[in-house]
């Protein structure tokens, strides 16, 4: 494939800054999920998170400090695979004074989309079962964090991320309302906008729930030392959304196309499933 640039911009000279598109508005995932640290793992491993489901019997005046001390732990499982985008220039396009650094942007939204729709796949009904919330963004106001507030009352804390439509019937009206973003509005630990929200449950526009609501493992890809050692540029990026991935540059000197690479080993499942909540669009 080739890429795809104006004839236009085939000039002497080019700005020095280029314009970036918009992407999707990704909520961070940081408040409330479990992020499991990965050393470099091959594509389509498993790892394995320990969830303690249940803990030893308290007592009152035990006459031993040895009984009823079992407790319960359940293996959640999360399959982690290798998410990755490759964009070049080419040598008639480096001629034209098209360069690699321009592209990067665009490409880093891409693959950091792709990476949030792999995040949201458990966001499920069969997982944490019926919304807690099933409202039109028209109907929609501030009033209904109250509902879904009540109905995650047993949470330990609460980290909400709605579609943009709901989330502007919470901005103020006046200086003297607070912003929904602030720690604390409205009785949630936060509040954030996601405008994408492929890969979960149909109709999903929100997601509410605690720091164990999610297990997801990422972390850096397998690459040889040597083959490292043959790359221009080798180091970690920040994604769209909070996760990090990893940006590699080379050239094919047949041909003497440079190629940027973005790759991140990833992959989600369901944590506790009693500490998180979806909200659905009332369709």
């Amino acid at each position: 494939m080739a890429n795809s640039f104006a004839a236009a911009l085939a000039v002497d000279t080019l700005a020095e800054e280029s314009i970036t598109t918009l992407g999707p508005v990704l909520g961070m995932l940081e408040n409330f999920s479990l992020d499991v640290a990965l050393s470099p793992v091959a594509p389509g491993s498993t790892v394995q998170v320990e969830v303690v489901s249940g803990g030893a019997t308290a007592q009152t005046n035990p006459s031993s400090y040895t009984s009823n001390s079992d407790s319960t732990k359940i293996a959640r499982a999360v399959t982690v695979n290798q998410h990755s985008i490759s964009f070049k220039v080419t040598q008639s396009e480096l001629n034209n004074g098209h360069r690699l650094r321009s592209l990067l942007r665009k490409n880093l939204q891409v693959i950091g989309t792709a990476c949030r729709d792999a995040i949201f796949a458990p966001i499920t009904v069969a997982n944490y079962g019926a919304a807690v919330l099933d409202s039109t963004a028209a109907a929609f106001d501030a009033s209904d964090l109250q509902t879904v507030w009540a109905g995650t009352k047993d949470f330990p804390t609460r980290h909400l991320i709605l579609d943009g439509a709901y989330y502007s019937k919470l901005l103020p009206t006046n200086a003297d309302s607070f912003l929904p973003g602030q720690a604390g509005a409205y009785g949630f630990d936060s509040i954030g906008v996601n405008n994408r929200w492929d890969g979960a449950e149909d109709d999903t526009i929100g997601f509410v729930g605690s720091a164990d609501a999610l297990a997801i493992a990422s972390g850096e890809p397998i690459m040889d030392d040597e083959i490292q050692d043959l790359l221009s540029l080798y180091e970690a990026v920040s994604l769209p959304g909070g996760l990090t991935a990893y940006l590699s540059s080379f050239t094919d000197l047949g041909t003497r196309t440079r190629y940027m690479n973005i790759s991140v080993m990833l992959g989600a499942a369901v944590g506790d499933g009693t500490a998180g909540a979806i909200i659905t669009d009332g369709t």
